[in-house]
């Protein structure tokens, strides 16, 4: 009877650790600094995205601090966690610095640094949600490259052609975690747009008050256009200008993209918050296209759709 139960126990314990298993993956890579002053901030920025994943219950890998292995470099370390990574969601973080010499965009590691469009053929086969996220200068053409349909991409700068340190990087990594600054809907969680749109303002506001001409302009891209937006073009959340007259606006998929989320999501299982959040998507597609639609038309097509949001809603509050 001992032995059985003891068995069980191992058993329940086994499938616990299963439904526990984490479902985002987030690599984080700390490049080379250069300097002391630069090495404690960019140290500063992995240890705040390594709480805010603890705190998210992510998985988390650091690249590029501590003692460097012998016969490894960071930029195979970065190459395997990406081949390796068989979680629904993978976030890549980059801290430090790139460069640009008027043809190749680079981060640079310690040791062999890697291009955009290393990384690029690198993510190419995972087939999950993929955001990446580069704090580093000239780290602009990485939307061009990367863009793509279930990806979110940031970066730190417009384009290539601004080299100069950014400190983008920094207010992001503090929002990331849930600052309450940073959650621009009050729905307790703040999502990779709201860290957006928060370290782009931080940082904008760091240059105004210095009196400074603002040599860093982030960018989000998450519809796979390759274009990008700016932090101006959004209302809150919402966004208000396009990046060319028959683009679609950015900003929906990175909404839904949270670390740390609040009690209610956390009741929500991976299949219903994948559920909600296409349906989510889907309704506010409807209410940009609300104008040229009938009138009629555009109440049948949303009301199933907010139906199944209630009923969605309604299950996730009996759990």
């Amino acid at each position: 009877m001992i032995r059985l139960f003891v068995i069980l126990l191992a058993f329940a314990c086994c499938l616990t650790a299963a439904a526990e298993e984490p479902s985002l993956r987030i690599i984080t890579v700390v490049g080379t600094s250069g300097t002391d002053s630069f090495e404690k901030i960019f140290a500063e920025s992995a240890e705040r995205w390594k709480k805010a994943a603890d705190l998210g219950g992510a998985e988390f890998v650091l690249i590029g601090t501590g003692e460097e292995i012998a016969g490894t470099t960071d930029h195979d370390l970065l190459k395997d966690a990406i081949a390796t990574a068989n979680s629904p969601e993978l976030w890549i973080v980059l801290i430090g610095h790139g460069s640009f010499d008027s043809r190749t965009v680079k981060f640079n590691l310690r040791g062999p640094d890697f291009t955009d469009k290393d990384l690029a053929a690198w993510v190419k086969s995972y087939p999950g949600d993929l955001a990446v996220i580069n704090t580093a200068s000239s780290s602009g053409s990485f939307i061009r490259t990367l863009s793509a349909p279930k990806r979110t991409i940031i970066t730190a700068t417009k384009n290539e052609a601004e080299v100069f340190y950014t400190r983008f990087g920094n207010y992001f990594s503090t929002a990331v975690g849930g600052l309450t600054e940073a959650d621009l809907d009050n729905d307790n969680q703040v999502s990779l747009l709201e860290s957006f749109l928060y370290a782009s303002h931080e940082t904008a506001k760091f240059y105004e008050d210095a009196g400074r001409l603002a040599t860093e302009h982030a960018m989000i891209d998450d519809n796979g256009d390759t274009l990008g937006s700016r932090m101006e073009w959004f209302d809150g959340t919402t966004a208000i200008q396009l990046a060319a007259k028959e683009a679609k606006p950015d900003g929906d998929l990175a909404s839904q993209k949270v670390l740390v989320r609040n009690e209610f999501e956390r009741r929500l299982t991976p299949e219903q918050r994948a559920e909600r959040d296409k349906l989510e998507r889907a309704v506010k597609t409807l209410r940009r296209e609300k104008d040229s639609l009938d009138e009629n038309a555009y109440y049948e097509e949303l009301e199933p759709l907010l139906l199944q949001l209630a009923k969605l809603y309604r299950e996730a509050g009996k759990s």
